[in-house]
């Protein structure tokens, strides 16, 4: 079924709004980002912005889901690489909107509907990497347990600083731990 202009025009709009969003929230931060300073970037009316998002934690969520979505489509060209380059190219990933995690994570008590958001991108990730790791021979409880370790291990480098030495032993850390000898 052919889209009509509507349609079109609605996924249009969603998309600059959802890329001015992001591109606010990366600069000037989550909280120094109204709705009204999004609607003066993009020369609408700030009540136009809540036709499409109820709320700036639902355009958050709609800006992180996009992120994700281009995330995920350059996974396939890691396929091959082994476990500690895996890991490190979807930290180097994340890192690219360290401040949205950082503020997801700032928010998680106070939104419900970040909350909800951030317990899916756990369990999807938790479930991409006991993918990976069963591939890699890992007993499925083990993978279980290793997935929730990574993304935490994840979450640690991407909320506090370090150097690339400690991020590379870390990591190194994590594959030789987790696959079978």
């Amino acid at each position: 079924m052919a889209k009509n202009k509507r349609e079109i025009d609605l996924k249009v709009k969603q998309e600059e709004l959802e890329s001015t969003a992001a591109r606010l929230f990366l600069t000037l931060g989550y909280d120094g980002t109204s709705m009204s300073r999004i609607a003066r970037e993009l020369g609408v009316a700030p009540n136009t912005l809540y036709w499409y998002y109820p709320s700036k934690d639902e355009l958050l969520v709609a800006v992180l889901n996009r992120q994700m979505s281009a995330t995920l489509a350059r996974l396939p060209g890691i396929a091959g690489l082994p476990l500690k380059d895996k890991m490190a190219w979807a930290l180097q990933a994340f890192e690219q909107s360290r401040e949205l995690v950082t503020t997801v994570h700032a928010r998680l008590e106070q939104s419900a509907v970040i909350r909800e958001w951030h317990e899916q991108f756990h369990h999807f990730v938790e479930a991409a990497v006991i993918h990976t790791l069963e591939a890699e021979g890992v007993a499925p409880a083990r993978a279980a347990m290793l997935a929730t370790v990574g993304t935490f291990l994840v979450e640690g480098l991407l909320a506090h600083p370090h150097s690339e030495a400690q991020r590379e032993a870390i990591l190194q850390w994590f594959a030789v731990s987790a696959l079978p000898d």
